[in-house]
This record gives structure tokens, sequence and C-alpha cells, in this order.
């Protein structure tokens, strides 16, 4: 996961219209409410891009 949130897009900025690196924006998104928690996916908003699945369980995060 650290991996696909570490990952940037090129942009121009605003300010020096020069190309830079930025970050991705991430959607998450609730699959379904299972007995033992909530399965849930990390995929970036509006960009080609890696899903992850995850069980969310109480304050505890587990790759699906």
């Amino acid at each position: 996961m650290e991996e696909l949130l570490r990952t940037k897009k090129k942009g121009i900025s605003p300010v020096s219209k020069k190309e830079v690196e930025v970050p991705l924006t991430f959607v998450v998104d609730i699959r379904e409410e299972l007995e033992d928690g909530i399965h849930f996916i990390i995929h970036p908003a509006h960009e080609n891009g890696e899903t992850l699945d995850f069980i969310a369980i109480g304050n505890e995060i587990r790759p699906l």
C-alpha cells in the first residue's frame, strides 16, 4: 500500500508553469460489510492504476 500511496504523476504547476510531480488522489470504496469487518478498495482517482483490496477489523487493516 505504501508504494501505491507514494505514486506521483506529472502535472503543470499553475505558478511556475513548469512540469512537476504531484501525488495521486485516491478513492476508498466500501465493497461490502462482512461478519468480521468491512471490505474496501483503494484505487487512484481518475487514473489507470493498481487497485488494492483490504478488510478493516476495528482499527486493524489487512490485505485481502
